[in-house]
């Protein structure tokens, strides 16, 4: 007979109390989306949870990477290239702002001055469109790569293969806040002019060294940006992320590109904490067995074409094997 006064004993309630606590504790500190990694094991998983949303018209955003790699962190190629950002920092420690991104592109010889010539007006003040130019021409950009078409994001991680010995990594992104997303250039320049990153890399021989110097009572020079950084570590390890949704090129246009933008933050080698990208966005990390990836191969082919992997990078060639081949 059930006991409908009982109550959970001291130890049971402890234990409750502890699992809670350890679930926001693995919460708070993730670090590759794995709290909200789910796996898709089959087609029919597929077509129900990615598929059949997207065809419905629901408001989603697509990012595809060819391996699930735990190390591949969601960044941008800027914060990827640590030797490039890092180069005369003090200490290891690179701040990632306005100045420091279009002083890099004016460094490209004459990058900006053919930019500004031909395409638009790069400066601090107005960075998106020849960021947005850098990242599909140069692929060196602090804006990360995202579609509002499932097509051109399982092309990027699938690359027409016809075998795969790793499964593929599919984020699919929803919005939570209208304030964390724009279709205004002049709110992307805004946003890209407050760009704050603290970029930060210790290799075992650099750490070596530092405490070598220490030890030997040599002085170690400490700028005030370091300093700054060493207070902001504790409290800014979780970026705020935005969303861009300015086509500024054709190549954008045609794979209908948007942007993640990830800002106030710091970056501890190649990690931070993933939970305001999380707050700020439904997000959700699919792992896709690599069996069923020749199976979609095949639906990209059958269902949209021009988005082919060798189409998406080149727009003649997409409109020549499809449209054109029709037409004849």
């Amino acid at each position: 007979m059930n006991n409908i006064f009982y109550r959970p004993s001291a130890r049971q309630l402890l234990r409750q109390k502890l699992d809670e606590i350890s679930v926001k504790i693995e919460d708070n500190l993730d670090i590759d989306f794995s709290h909200v990694s789910k796996r898709i094991d089959n087609i029919e998983d597929f077509n129900t949870i990615i598929l059949d949303p997207f065809l419905s018209g629901e408001k989603l955003f697509y990012r595809g990477e060819r391996i699930n790699d735990p190390n591949r962190r969601l960044l941008p190629t800027f914060y990827r290239e640590q030797k490039f950002a890092l180069e005369n920092s003090d200490l290891g420690i690179k701040h990632i702002n306005s100045d420091f991104v279009f002083d890099y592109y004016k460094s490209l010889g004459d990058f900006v001055y053919v930019f500004n010539k031909t395409m638009g007006n790069a400066s601090t003040e107005h960075l998106y469109e020849i960021s947005a130019f850098a990242q599909h021409y140069y692929h060196l950009s602090p804006l990360i790569d995202f579609t509002k078409s499932l097509y051109p994001s399982l092309s990027f991680a699938l690359k027409d293969r016809t075998y795969f010995d790793e499964d593929i990594v599919l984020y699919v992104l929803k919005l939570r806040d209208m304030d964390d997303y724009t279709s205004d250039i002049q709110v992307a320049d805004k946003w890209l002019n407050e760009l704050n990153v603290y970029v930060s890399y210790f290799d075992e021989t650099s750490v070596k060294k530092s405490i070598k110097e220490l030890i030997e009572n040599k002085k170690v020079s400490i700028s005030s940006d370091f300093r700054k950084h060493l207070d902001s570590i504790a409290s800014n390890a979780a970026p705020k992320a935005k969303l861009i949704d300015v086509p500024t090129n054709t190549r954008m246009k045609f794979q209908q590109g948007v942007f993640m933008l990830l800002t106030d933050f710091q970056l501890f080698n190649d990690t931070y904490f993933t939970k305001n990208i999380r707050d700020s966005f439904e997000i959700n990390k699919y792992i896709i067995d690599k069996e069923i990836c020749p199976v979609l191969v095949n639906m990209v082919k059958s269902e949209a074409p021009w988005y082919t992997y060798e189409n998406l990078m080149d727009i003649e060639s997409a409109f020549k094997s499809t449209v054109y081949k029709k037409i004849k």
